[in-house]
């Protein structure tokens, strides 16, 4: 997801840099100089100063041709000190709003950003922000990405996620969020749903929903169940990451998109046998079915055993066939 969100962002600073440039709003002037002494007047903003009152010529940030502020990036700065200014609120046009690498960053996300109507793309990422994700961002409905990795936010997902209408990405990973899944999150428009490295309980939400949803990223966390239905026909999913959890289903018939490239079940409580439809994933790169409860025979298909004997390891069969001769297997092709 990081590397989508990135390129269009590039895109977004691209189109603003080839705009003509005009003297920057007085009002946007002032918000970012809020902004700047809320941090701690850190030297990375140096440029933004009253003595150049042209804010469009500053660093960190971009306009629009009329002369509006619709980028703000501020990333890697360790001299930035503080909570995100209630004065972002202020900069209206904002398409983009991206806070990176910024260990000095605390505090909560405030509830000014549901004022920036306008934005489409969301990173607050590697901070030290901290509290719940506030239920006002459902109300940006042209956001197409959201990552609020890497941060110290608890509590639950808003449900209203599901709802943005525009949202293709969502990346909520390394954090300390609680509660379950909202229904109809894992559907739909999203393309990315990276929820790994959290506390996340219960099961992964059903939906039937023929979608576009490619990366599914639900690893290290406390799910149980079911989540088969992540692999229904006709989805054109090429990453499933659900590792290290506590799901518990039948692998045996399941059936992978042909489409797969990554796929990692490993240390969970999968029960059954290795599926016969491994042997049709001639795309697939990543393969991990360890720590598992996975009992033999093994496909003798090349398909299977191409990625090696590791992605079948320690597996515990509680009832059948021990799932083990692996090397034999891999000897004969």
């Amino acid at each position: 997801m990081a590397s989508t969100t990135l390129l269009a962002v590039l895109l977004l600073v691209a189109a603003s840099a080839a705009a003509p440039a005009r003297s920057c709003s007085p009002r946007d002037l002032q918000a970012l100089l809020s902004v700047k002494q809320a941090l701690g007047n850190p030297a990375t903003l140096s440029t933004w100063t009253p003595a150049s009152p042209d804010c469009c010529s500053w660093d960190h940030l971009r306009c629009n041709d009329a002369g509006r502020v619709n980028n703000v990036f501020i990333d890697g700065a360790d001299d930035v000190r503080g909570q995100i200014p209630s004065a972002v609120g202020g900069l209206t046009e904002l398409m983009s709003l991206t806070l990176f690498r910024l260990a000095g960053l605390t505090g909560p996300i405030p509830a000014c950003l549901a004022a920036l109507s306008n934005l489409q793309f969301l990173t607050v990422s590697h901070t030290n922000v901290s509290g719940a994700i506030p239920e006002s961002l459902a109300r940006l409905r042209g956001l197409d990405s959201v990552d609020l990795s890497s941060n110290q936010l608890t509590g639950g997902i808003p449900a209203s996620f599901a709802d943005l209408p525009s949202l293709r990405s969502l990346d909520l990973g390394h954090n300390q969020l609680t509660g379950s899944i909202p229904a109809g999150l894992v559907q739909g428009q999203f393309r990315s749903l990276v929820l790994s490295y959290n506390q996340l309980t219960g099961p992964i939400p059903r939906d039937d929903a023929r979608d576009e949803i490619n990366t599914v990223d639900l690893s290290h966390n406390k799910l149980t169940g079911d989540p088969s239905h992540l692999f229904a026909a006709g989805r054109p999913i090429g990453k499933v990451d659900l590792s290290w959890n506590y799901l518990d289903f039948d692998l045996s018939q399941l059936v992978f998109p042909p489409e797969m490239t990554y796929l990692d079940l490993s240390h969970n409580l999968i029960r059954g046998t290795v599926p016969l439809s491994l042997e049709r994933l001639s795309t697939l790169q990543k393969l991990d079915l360890s720590y598992n409860r996975l009992c033999g025979p093994l496909p003798k298909g090349h398909g299977v055993i191409k990625h090696g004997c590791k992605p079948y390891a320690h597996n515990q069969c509680r009832k059948g066939t021990p799932l083990a001769g692996c090397q034999d297997l891999e000897w004969s092709e």
